[in-house]
């Protein structure tokens, strides 16, 4: 029945079509990745594509190793010596030299300009970041997730490392998501008439006279869907992954220095680029199985995807509407698709240390973008099939 269902999914036209649709995105955003990079250098030449990725490449290698303080103090240094030398004109090149460490000092230092962090303030960053940290999560979050961000931060490695790979060398961080979210807006596309399709054209009710009967054909064309989606999913990010590594290499920098300050945990870009894989994968597992529990439930295979999509973007509108919300986050967070989207995220989640509180529980939205997908994918998974059993008798 399984191989049976495969067969019937794969042999359908749209499907075929919806699957490259998806790999063609994929390569699309993999190309504006790539070849849509622009770098500007001190002299006023401009660089495209390649070219850019091969300036910010050497740029990069002056400030390739481990950040210590001391190293900070006398970079620092020489940056107020340029500036007193040269005036304003010279933050470009001090943006150059110091690269990532640029955000995140003026951040921590609580300044708006690189000229205006001295050398003593630059040299405190690690103990400014923490003390940073401590201030955001109390005053947005209180002193629970205060308490909860310091505990997470207590690991971190430093002094922090940096190198020049995908992570700080190209736009992953909002291609890639954007990809994602496409294969799994395709996925809920090619699942929305799995169930509903039958059941409108009384196809449905001739394959339950058969000997297999309905809860055997349930299991499998659940599982033919949540295969084909998992599979379509693996290739598009393969393929994403592979050509991104292909170009830039990997990247052991410290997250905290590619992306934000509040970052909590001891992770690098290569950690952060794996469970943006982990949790798109879950989001896409729980938006089929979403999917085909509302296909198991309706009649309508367009009434199915309509309220699909409206799921699957739903987080992107929440992150705009309620900015700044406790109840943005926490809507966002249980919706299946609350791991994807656009301008949200695993990748966001991880950068801007945002917690959910209830009482005095504080829990990290990236726990929570990880956690609610895992439980909901077999939840609606076992309601579909529940669904397209008890539908026997309507």
């Amino acid at each position: 029945m399984y191989k049976l269902e495969m067969k019937r999914l794969l042999k359908t036209r749209s499907t075929r079509i919806l699957m490259a649709v998806a790999l063609l995105v994929t390569l699309i955003f993999w190309c504006i990745n790539v070849f849509d990079a622009y770098y500007y250098s001190n002299d006023g030449k401009s660089y495209h594509g390649l070219d850019a990725m091969q300036m910010r490449r050497i740029v990069a290698e002056s400030a390739e190793g481990e950040w210590t303080p001391e190293r900070l103090r006398d970079v620092f240094t020489q940056v107020a010596e340029v500036n007193a030398n040269y005036g304003a004109a010279a933050d470009g090149a001090a943006a150059d030299y110091t690269l990532t460490f640029m955000r995140s000092l003026l951040q921590v230092c609580d300044v708006q300009y690189v000229n205006e962090i001295t050398p003593e303030m630059a040299a405190q960053y690690y103990t400014l970041r923490k003390a940073r940290i401590e201030e955001a999560t109390t005053l947005n979050y209180g002193p629970a997730a205060a308490e909860a961000a310091l505990k997470l931060d207590e690991n971190m490695a430093e002094p922090f490392y940096y190198e020049f790979g995908f992570g700080t060398g190209s736009d992953t961080a909002s291609t890639l998501p954007v990809s994602l979210f496409a294969v799994a807006i395709v996925c809920s596309i090619i699942c929305a008439p799995v169930f509903a399709s039958d059941y409108s054209t009384g196809a449905d009710d001739i394959q339950r006279c058969t000997r297999c009967g309905c809860k055997r054909l349930g299991k499998a064309k659940l599982l033919a869907a949540m295969t084909l989606s998992t599979a379509l999913y693996f290739v598009c990010a393969a393929v994403f992954v592979a050509l991104t590594l292909a170009v830039y290499g990997d990247d052991k920098t410290s997250a905290q220095l590619a992306l934000d300050a509040l970052v909590l945990i001891d992770i690098d870009m290569n950690g952060v680029l794996v469970l943006m894989l982990i949790a798109g994968l879950l989001s896409v597992l729980a938006m089929t199985a979403f999917t085909l529990w509302l296909s198991a439930r309706m009649r309508s295979s367009v009434a199915v995807l309509a309220i699909a999509l409206a799921v699957a973007i739903a987080p992107t509108f929440l992150v705009i509407l309620l900015r700044d919300s406790a109840l943005g986050d926490w809507l966002r967070l249980l919706l299946p698709g609350g791991g994807l989207g656009l301008g949200t995220g695993m990748i966001v989640d991880i950068q801007v240390g945002k917690f959910l509180t209830l009482g005095p529980v504080a829990i990290w939205t990236p726990f929570a973008a990880l956690a609610v997908p895992a439980l909901e994918a077999p939840a609606f998974a076992l309601l579909a099939r529940r669904a397209y059993v008890r539908h026997e008798g309507a």
